[in-house]
């Protein structure tokens, strides 16, 4: 009788039937073959490998996964898959949308792979549709997206993203450009404070972009969340440099409070850095203050603190920078961004120094 191990290692092996294909299996769904979309979207349902039955598309489907492949392994076959008498392991239609909540429980054998289909693939209607769906699943809901990113940022990012989904462009060459276009902005103050404010405004646009693209095209990385965190840091202290710098001529120790508030947020994020090390997201809405819990301002269950911490979000920030340059008020945007350094640095020193106290 075959044991618990046995079972486990029969359900490794996933089953995908590319014979029947109503599509070119070249055919592109947000910028993806539909063939690689269901081995990617395989992988990070859990599979440990792949067995297709590709008929007379063998040659095509091989040189798709020449250009990429999933880096689980996938060979193909000419044979109908034997099931063993311990498990019978799942197939799937190469020719449909999953839904990715329920792809992990079919892959495991605890849901029938029918029942994990999102859309099925048959014509140019469901591709349409298809396509719509993937595009909707990027909304997060407002109590986590925060007022302004779900009614001003996303609409912008999901157009842009819209545009560049079929190019080259990766999710991390967007985050060098979210970053570079914070640091033009912050260049850019010096000469026209409604310039420098709309590119500050553009990068945390296309900050989100490269989130969306990750998801679409699976090209989410450690690495691209590690790049993503640092560009956002550098982006806050770059800007406040150019507010303080600003003010150097007239008022040079509020210009030197402005730069030492900028120091001291940059010092802070050590210990954030740290700790983000340790989660399996790196995340900085995430970081475990002692008074909001594990999972920070991201956790599930609100509480007073994660609520007010709406308030230091970075597009709400940014609105209000983007709403002072209209009427020029330099002090406004001075200010604001002071109170949010020195706000921040002060309140992760603070946690850094009560979980030491806490753990002697």
């Amino acid at each position: 009788m075959p044991n618990a191990a046995d079972r486990q290692d029969s359900r490794k092996n996933i089953f995908v039937d590319a014979r029947a294909w109503p599509l070119p299996p070249e055919r592109r769904l947000a910028g993806l073959p539909l063939f690689l979309r269901t081995l990617l979207a395989l992988e990070r349902a859990g599979a440990g490998a792949v067995v297709v039955h590709a008929g007379e598309h063998r040659g095509r489907l091989e040189r798709l996964l020449a250009r990429r492949a999933p880096r689980i392994p996938v060979t193909f076959t000419d044979a109908a898959p034997e099931p063993t008498p311990a498990v019978v392991a799942p197939a799937f239609e190469a020719c449909a949308l999953y839904e990715p909540a329920r792809l992990s429980d079919a892959v495991a054998g605890r849901l029938s792979p029918a029942g994990a289909v999102w859309c099925p693939l048959a014509d140019e209607a469901d591709l349409a549709r298809a396509s719509g769906l993937l595009w909707r699943s990027l909304r997060k809901p407002i109590e986590n997206d925060g007022v302004v990113a779900y009614f001003l940022g996303r609409p912008v990012s999901r157009l842009i993203s819209r545009l560049i989904i079929a190019t080259p462009i990766t999710p991390n060459q967007v985050t060098v450009l979210s970053g570079l276009t914070a640091l033009a902005g912050a260049f850019a103050l010096t000469r026209n404070l409604i310039l420098g404010a709309a590119l500050y405004w553009l990068s945390f646009v296309l900050d989100c972009v490269d989130g969306e693209l990750a998801r679409l095209k699976y090209q989410g990385s450690r690495t691209g969340q590690w790049l993503d965190t640092v560009a956002d840091d550098t982006a806050t202290v770059g800007f406040s440099i150019g507010l303080s710098w600003l003010l150097f001529d007239a008022h040079p120790t509020w210009a030197w409070v402005g730069f030492a508030a900028a120091g001291a947020y940059a010092l802070s994020c050590i210990p954030v850095y740290r700790a983000l090390r340790q989660l399996p997201t790196v995340d900085t809405a995430q970081y475990p203050y002692f008074f909001m819990g594990e999972k920070g301002a991201a956790a599930t269950e609100k509480n007073l603190w994660t609520h007010l911490a709406y308030g230091f979000r970075r597009d709400v920030i940014l609105f209000i920078h983007l709403i002072f340059s209209l009427f020029g008020f330099l002090w406004g945007m001075y200010a604001l961004q002071l109170t949010i350094n020195a706000g921040m640095a002060f309140i992760t020193w603070l946690d850094v120094t009560v979980k030491a106290l806490r753990g002697r």
